[in-house]
């Protein structure tokens, strides 16, 4: 085993089959912000195989006070392919597939089908949602991560467990974003390190967390218990 993972590898719960499962599995990132940036670092560092990075976004100023990936010299370059360079810089045994999408209903499957984990790292309902359907028809474990002023929400969706649908019933909500309610660059960090550590914890066998809530400014931490919902309209006649 590299050198470079010795000290994750020593820890029970990776261990070098752990490392090597890490080293065969390919992750995707939908949304390459403050949380996608984030969470992208920490699998490249984790020895993660393959990166498959969906943004079609380009970098602006206001981007630089959190999302960590990223320069003042990448400021007009597209997220994705400024993040796969500095990716590429600190890991260069691992793959990066850039994909310069917008994700939507019509290609969604594409973009997400052959992943292991996917990570909802976008700001908006509507992309969760596809997410959240499209992961469950092709029966792929995802981890939503959402951030708005000082408090986040990390929920792992595992294949006949609850899903998004039963935790946000209603497909249109709107929620908070960076733009209305601010947002401390340090809760992007800590949101995203979360994500990127569910996914870790899915891909070696260990059982997620659940729904994890909490507010950096105020120090609170709560795990929330979820059931799914029966009558869910995704996963609700789920086996």
């Amino acid at each position: 085993m590299d050198e470079r993972y010795s000290r994750q590898i020593a820890f029970n719960g990776i261990g070098e089959d752990g490392q090597r499962k890490l080293g065969a599995s390919r992750v995707c990132i939908v949304g390459l912000g403050a949380l996608g940036t984030a969470a992208a670092d920490r699998l490249c560092r984790a020895g993660v195989g393959a990166l498959r990075l969906i943004d079609n976004d380009t970098v602006e100023p206001s981007n630089l006070q959190r999302q960590t990936l990223y320069s003042e010299a990448d400021v007009g370059d597209y997220k994705c392919r400024a993040a796969a360079k500095r990716l590429w810089e600190i890991n260069s045994e691992m793959k990066v597939y850039v994909e310069k999408y917008a994700l939507d209903a019509s290609n969604a499957n594409g973009l997400l089908k052959g992943c292991d984990v996917v990570l909802d790292c976008t700001d908006n309902f509507a992309a969760r949602h596809i997410i959240n359907e499209t992961c469950h028809k092709l029966v792929t474990p995802w981890i939503h991560g959402a951030a708005a002023g000082s408090t986040g929400t990390v929920f792992a969706v595992v294949p006949g467990g609850p899903c998004f649908r039963c935790l946000y019933p209603n497909p249109d909500l709107s929620g908070e974003s960076a733009a209305t309610s601010g947002m401390l660059g340090t809760l992007t960090g800590i949101v995203g390190a979360l994500q990127a550590n569910e996914a870790i914890k899915l891909l070696v066998g260990a059982e997620p967390a659940g729904l994890l809530m909490f507010d950096v400014w105020r120090g609170t931490f709560d795990t929330v218990p979820l059931e799914r919902n029966p009558g869910c309209p995704v996963c609700g006649g789920s086996k």
